[in-house]
């Protein structure tokens, strides 16, 4: 079920992830506290390009984004390329996570939020959504959600990722 909570300032967003108050994209919806689950910031950015000149600042994670109830910050942008609809990137350097390749609660938290802003009060949406390019670590998620009398009542989340390590646990 996706809990919406409160706007965050763009001027947060832009500050921590080391971007123009400007590369923040608010036409669609404001910088949002959204949850399915674990709880994240999510914000979209006007393009690709601004997608990809992000960073973390963890001086802004550890003084500012550490004191809201959220896991970190997930910022997107909509794209058309290579079947892709979505590109998107999550920081919590405060939780030790300079950047993670994907991250499966915050799509499906992003998917629920585009469902609930699209004015039909049923549908079935499913946005295919790339993650962990810019590290090195590529990631491709198939997000789908449905809308019932105008409420989001599911969300859904799969895709693959590239393995970083492998082994085998032996317990005695």
């Amino acid at each position: 079920m996706l809990t919406l909570g409160a706007e965050i300032p763009a001027e947060l967003i832009a500050s921590a992830c080391g971007l123009a108050v400007d590369d923040v994209e608010i036409r669609n919806h404001a910088p949002i506290i959204a949850s399915c689950g674990t709880p994240f910031i999510l914000a979209e950015l006007k393009d690709r390009a601004r997608l990809a000149a992000a960073a973390a600042r963890s001086d802004v994670f550890m003084r500012e984004i550490s004191r809201l109830p959220v896991t970190s910050i997930f910022i997107y942008a909509h794209v058309a390329e290579d079947g892709l609809d979505i590109r998107a990137r999550m920081f919590a350097p405060h939780h030790g996570i300079p950047e993670d390749p994907a991250t499966g609660s915050a799509n499906v938290a992003l998917i629920g939020l585009l469902a609930s802003l699209l004015g039909e009060s049923d549908l079935r949406i499913s946005r295919t959504i790339a993650q962990g390019v810019e590290m090195g670590r590529p990631s491709l998620l198939q997000a789908e959600a449905e809308k019932n009398n105008g409420t989001v009542t599911a969300t859904y989340i799969g895709g693959r990722c590239v393995a970083v390590m492998s082994g085998t646990l032996e317990l005695k």
